[in-house]
């Protein structure tokens, strides 16, 4: 009996661990996409691009603010510059994971 006891317990210990690794593991790559525009306002932690049409996500050219990531650098743009960028999904929006000025 005692043996049934302990084997069934370590079962038990034995799923619970597993499911921990499982909700630890990432179910997918976070997907990037790029884009070009023009700064026009930063008011961290937001941006607010000109961009120009995204393709991959159906986007026409349009004007939108985005999230600034933390580890968004922009000591190097300011308004009116034009901007390679990159974003990412964050929640229900987006975010800006990187912006290099285009000169």
């Amino acid at each position: 009996m005692r043996a049934l006891l302990v084997s069934a317990l370590m079962g038990v210990l034995f799923s619970f661990s597993s499911l921990s690794v499982q909700a630890t593991t990432p179910s997918a790559a976070v997907q990037h996409w790029q884009g070009q525009g023009e700064v026009m306002e930063i008011s961290p932690p937001t941006i607010v691009l000109r961009h120009q049409a995204i393709p991959e996500l159906q986007w026409p050219a349009m004007t939108m603010p985005f999230v600034l990531a933390k580890e968004a650098d922009i000591a190097s743009v300011k308004p009116g510059d034009r901007v390679a960028f990159t974003l990412e999904r964050a929640g229900d929006g987006f975010q800006i994971v990187a912006l290099t000025p285009l000169r």
